[in-house]
């Protein structure tokens, strides 16, 4: 029963102090949509005066080339100077009818638009001029302009019947005297039109001055007097927030010193994590940890934003853990990843136990935190060096037995072999002859494959001695060349040299590079056509030099060109071909061995072309 009313207390307790805040976020809310409505109707207003300022103007332009057009007809009787008129006229005409729509007992809207348009109104300022006049036409703030624009109109009226009139003395039949005198007096009138017409626009645009002036008084009133309301209420507000935040930030500040001293000989973070609000306030040590800026030490941080830098594969068991201390009170202890902003991946260890209690909304995990991430990686580095050096020397080792154990038979089934074809006291017939030599090849590619694969192996060791020194081309290439002269012959492809200057040499190994020609070499005469040419050429470029072996086959798909360095990899249309598949990534990893690179270039029918670059060595080095 007691806990019962304990928590009907702190529901009490939030209750009151949500009412508090919503007391005090009220009036701000309040206040602003005021201000906002102010400013939106200010604006509205200003709005449609400009629209009533530019129609007045395009009044006064149409009134003035009607009067301009009526005068040229006067004297003229030219019927275009009429439809001019008439033309400027229908300017202020259709003004008039926009003001009479809109005074009716029930406005046309419609007629008023199709007024206002004619009057030269854009239609985005239409809308807003309507609402103004019905809004304020009969008000003292637009009365004397209003009245003003009913006068002017009647006297455009007038214009109208001096425009009839000229029109009926130029088509009538009088004396020509009785017509000047009728046009003159016609002008006269014209021109005190002109004058009253003239006196009306001053005294719309005055009119219209002061009802704008009077409105941004208003208004400024208005908007005055809601700000400093709105001013004190804030300020109010910010005074009570302020000593609350001070408050907290005098008690989090004695904490975070007593937190420092105790962890500044350790190198440790400190933390907390609060359960209401699930957010987490960290020290300076803490936050270099997970990367982020020392300006947000003592601040709440959200929690979701530290797990989303947590790897997702240690999440889960995090998220177990986080479950279980909180409902068993255990000591926390967790090792998990993360992986900072620009920053590479970290091992975090975390210490931590539960504070306070739930219902009473206090509860909270004070602990450490360290970055681990060198002890892990110094652990992860003599794992894998033991793990590798394990597995080289096994490697080695079953390689060494294997090169052991087939050689001694192979050399056995080579040598019966050899000695069956020579054997002319018992000679073979030929058939015999056939299949002793098939079982001769057979051997002889099975030693290849295991010097091969030795090779391979040790290479990928380290245990291939290679040693760099000047190495010169001319004598490496001619040795080569011999050494695949019987492959050339079997293929019956032509070999092209160039010939190398003596003192041409690169930074190599000889016999591992003769090793990478011969191979090269051997790869143009299997894989070229019938009669074709293997093209050898050597260019220095710059610090470099490139050796180039080009042949005449079918060519090489892009897609298959990256497959020809890997172990065993053979090509379709080169299954029927003899070797191991290993050739071409010896000749990788001993160029590469060499410090030089090799590149292929290939295409369909086009053969395809090895390049080796390798570095230069000065001559007579």
């Amino acid at each position: 029963m007691e806990i019962a009313d304990v928590r009907q207390a702190n529901g009490a307790a939030v209750r009151r102090r949500r009412l508090r805040q919503a007391l005090l976020v009220s009036p701000l809310l309040i206040g602003n949509v005021l201000l906002l409505a102010l400013c939106l109707l200010g604006f509205q207003v200003l709005s449609s005066t400009r629209a009533y300022v530019g129609g007045e103007s395009f009044w006064s332009k149409g009134r003035a080339l009607a009067i301009q057009h009526l005068r040229a007809y006067a004297a003229t009787g030219v019927p275009d100077e009429l439809q001019a008129f008439e033309s400027a006229l229908a300017v202020p005409l259709g003004d008039r009818q926009a003001r009479l729509a809109l005074e009716q007992p029930v406005p046309d809207l419609d007629r008023a638009r199709r007024g206002f348009e004619q009057g030269g109104l854009s239609p985005e300022d239409i809308p807003a001029a309507i609402r103004l006049y019905r809004c304020c036409g009969e008000t003292p703030l637009m009365a004397e302009a209003v009245e003003a624009w009913r006068t002017a109109d009647q006297r455009i009226l007038m214009l109208k019947a001096i425009a009839d009139e000229l029109q009926q003395l130029h088509e009538s039949v009088l004396p020509a005297d009785a017509r000047a005198a009728r046009s003159a007096e016609l002008l006269r009138w014209l021109d005190q039109l002109e004058a009253e017409l003239r006196g009306f626009e001053l005294r719309y645009s005055d009119a219209l001055g002061r009802a704008s002036r009077a409105t941004f008084y208003l208004l400024s009133l208005l908007l005055a007097l809601f700000t400093a309301l709105l001013s004190l209420t804030l300020f109010l507000v910010v005074r009570h927030s302020m000593k609350r935040q001070s408050a907290y930030e005098t008690e989090l500040e004695d904490a975070n010193q007593r937190w420092t001293l105790a962890a500044a000989g350790d190198g440790l973070g400190l933390f907390e994590w609060r359960l209401r609000g699930d957010t987490v306030t960290m020290d300076a040590n803490a936050l270099a940890v997970y990367g982020l800026g020392a300006e947000a030490a003592g601040q709440p941080i959200p929690r979701a934003r530290l797990s989303a830098l947590v790897d997702p594969a240690d999440q889960p068991q995090i998220r177990l853990a986080l479950e279980k201390v909180q409902r068993d009170a255990e000591l926390f202890r967790q090792r998990y990843r993360i992986h900072p902003p620009g920053v590479a991946e970290r091992h975090v260890e975390i210490a931590a136990v539960m504070r306070g209690e739930l219902d009473a909304g206090d509860r909270r995990m004070i602990g450490i935190v360290r970055d681990v991430s060198a002890g892990v990686r110094q652990e992860r580095a003599e794992l894998d060096r033991a793990t590798a050096q394990r597995a080289a020397a096994a490697r080695m080792e079953f390689l060494s037995r294997l090169s052991h154990e087939l050689r001694t038979p192979l050399n056995a089934v080579l040598g019966f072999s050899d000695l069956l074809a020579l054997d002319g006291a018992e000679p073979l017939s030929e058939r015999q002859r056939q299949r002793v030599q098939l079982i001769a090849d057979a051997g002889r590619h099975l030693l290849r494959l295991v010097d091969d694969v030795l090779d391979i192996s040790r290479i990928d060791s380290g245990r291939l001695s290679i040693e760099r020194r000047p190495t010169p081309l001319a004598p490496v290439l001619a040795s080569a060349a011999a050494l695949s002269s019987a492959e050339r012959e079997q293929f019956a492809v032509r070999l092209e040299l160039p010939e190398l200057p003596p003192a041409l040499a690169v930074w190599g190994d000889a016999h591992r590079l003769g090793q990478v020609l011969t191979n090269l070499l051997s790869n143009g005469f299997k894989y070229n056509r019938p009669g074709g040419t293997v093209r050898v050429q050597v260019a220095a470029e710059g610090p470099q030099v490139r050796i180039e072996v080009h042949d005449e086959g079918p060519g090489i798909g892009a897609e298959e060109v990256q497959h020809l360095f890997q172990a065993f990899k053979r090509l379709p249309g080169a299954v029927h071909r003899s070797g191991t598949g290993l050739g071409l990534t010896i000749v990788k990893l001993l160029v590469e061995q060499m410090g030089g690179s090799v590149e292929v270039r290939s295409a369909i029918g086009q053969g395809s072309v090895f390049s080796v670059t390798l570095e230069a060595a000065p001559a007579g080095a």
